[in-house]
């Protein structure tokens, strides 16, 4: 005979897809009329944006392109020149399941590109990037219970954070950049959005967003002009809708850059320059609070054997958001080469993975350095390095770590002689840290129709128990209910705190 167990459930968050795909980018590329011949590659990016990123059916279509930049001095007056080449890309990934909610996350990295000049304008591309992508789904973490009264059952109390709330809402947004005092904009050489969250605020079914975004630009004013850096920084609000979301709830969004795009203009009265930027953004947010729940921990009847099936059951106690800031210090030299000059530091990208040991979190993040100089013989060069940082954050009681990464807030340098830079970074951490517990839980009852019905010699037991024994394990022993033995003996805990005699009812 099968005991019918109360099935029940709370809600948490289920991964339906991680992985990554290389997506090859092969380009054959003549310069048009505009651009002067090519004399030197200094360098060659490539930076792949997302314009959209949807599930249909069981499948999540991922679209975008990739803009090559190559940045060149010019044969004619060695003059620092910069062609961009678009080229389009989709990609379909494959899913188990149809998720009715669920959050998707996807970017993508730069791999490797590799730029041949075939003539003085023609060029030969070979490249790579990776497309990361996950979508996290509902899902429910189940539990039983009991209701009837054929079954004595010890439970526990215990504590989930669960999900209240969760959701992936991508939108665009202009910013007018004055370019006042800076010269105008005529090529772009390199550019960096990135996106700092400074608040987030729960009100029932939404989420209100308060953040900073920067914006690094290097880029030529002129025909003859040297490389102009400019840093702007500027608010950003906006509501999310996110259903089961309330107050007091823990927010755990992350708001991504998944494409920019830059022109530059004349503002209204035409005198001076505006930069107008064009970003897509995409915030993606998993709410949690802590729900207390009952756990059968074991069960047994006064008047039949039954077997319990038990499996161990791992949840999270609780998480916490955090943001930590590092700064370090690494030194950067060249073979044969050597800096007279430091036109534009900057970094292309950071990637931070985590691990746990001793329940403490440790960090370690690569960041990809762009150094564009000129050497003692007044040649423009350009440098790219990538750059290992550890950080072990003070965290205790940690068993897992979700959602790390990392970003440089500030990036500056000092020359220490003609080989050797010294570069200081301000690395901002964020991360989500979880407590996890396992417990056994009872997953299902069984019991023998032909085993025949336990039957007791006597109305009353005798028991000498020992200090540190506990009535459960007593009552089990000799088939009797636990109420009753703690009601008989006149006690309030299961646990003994000294040598006794104790009258067992078995009636």
């Amino acid at each position: 005979m099968e005991y019918n167990l109360v099935k029940k459930h709370v809600s948490t968050a289920g991964r339906l897809l991680d992985t990554v795909a290389e997506e090859p980018v092969d380009v054959d590329l003549t310069l048009p009329d505009y651009c002067p011949d090519i004399e030197r590659i200094l360098k060659c990016t490539m930076d792949p944006q997302i314009f959209k990123a949807n599930i249909t059916g069981d499948s999540l279509n991922v679209d975008g392109n990739t803009v090559i930049r190559v940045i060149y001095l010019d044969s004619g007056k060695g003059c620092l020149r910069c062609h961009e080449h678009t080229v389009p890309f989709s990609h379909s990934f494959e899913l188990k399941d149809s998720p009715e909610r669920y959050v998707i996350d996807v970017n993508a990295k730069p791999e490797y590109i590799n730029c041949r000049a075939q003539s003085p304008r023609k060029l030969s591309l070979h490249g790579a990037f990776s497309l990361y992508a996950r979508v996290m789904g509902e899902k429910p973490m189940e539990y039983c219970g009991y209701d009837g009264g054929d079954l004595q059952v010890r439970s526990v109390p215990a504590t989930v954070n669960t999900l209240s709330g969760m959701c992936c809402d991508l939108f665009s947004l202009t910013e007018e950049v004055p370019m006042n005092a800076k010269p105008p904009v005529n090529a772009v050489l390199s550019r960096r959005l990135t996106m700092r969250i400074t608040e987030l605020k729960a009100i029932r079914n939404k989420i209100m967003i308060s953040a900073e975004g920067r914006l690094e630009l290097l880029y030529t004013s002129g025909e003859n002009a040297a490389p102009e850096c400019m840093n702007y920084a500027f608010p950003i609000s906006h509501i999310a809708d996110c259903e089961g979301v309330e107050d007091g709830d823990l927010i755990d969004g992350r708001l991504e850059v998944l494409s920019c795009d830059i022109t530059s203009s004349d503002d209204a009265l035409g005198n001076s320059a505006v930069l107008s930027i064009d970003m897509k953004l995409c915030f993606n947010a998993f709410c949690r609070r802590n729900e207390e729940i009952t756990l059968m921990e074991d069960v047994f009847s006064t008047d039949v054997a039954v077997q319990p099936r038990v499996s161990p059951m791992t949840f999270c106690t609780s998480r916490e958001c955090l943001r930590f800031t590092d700064i370090k210090k690494e030194n950067i030299s060249l073979d044969s080469d050597t800096f007279a000059r430091v036109i534009d530091v900057h970094c292309d990208g950071v990637r931070v993975s985590a691990a746990v040991s001793g329940g403490a979190p440790m960090l370690s993040a690569k960041a990809q350095i762009s150094i564009l100089y000129e050497n003692a013989d007044g040649e423009m060069n350009h440098l790219s390095r990538d750059i290992d940082f550890d950080y072990n954050p003070s965290v205790e009681n940690c068993d897992s770590v979700e959602n790390a990464a990392g970003c440089i807030d500030s990036l500056s340098y000092r020359i220490i002689d003609e080989r050797t830079i010294e570069l200081r970074a301000e690395i901002t951490y964020r991360m989500t840290v979880c407590c996890q517990q396992t417990r056994s839980a009872v997953t299902g009852v069984s019991a023998d129709d032909d085993a025949p019905q336990i039957e007791h010699d006597s109305a009353l037991i005798l028991y000498y128990a020992d200090r540190g024994e506990q009535i459960w394990d007593i009552s089990k022993r000799f088939c009797s209910r636990p109420a009753d033995v703690l009601s008989e003996n006149e006690l309030e805990d299961d646990t003994l705190k000294e040598d006794l005699m104790l009258l067992i009812p078995t009636a």
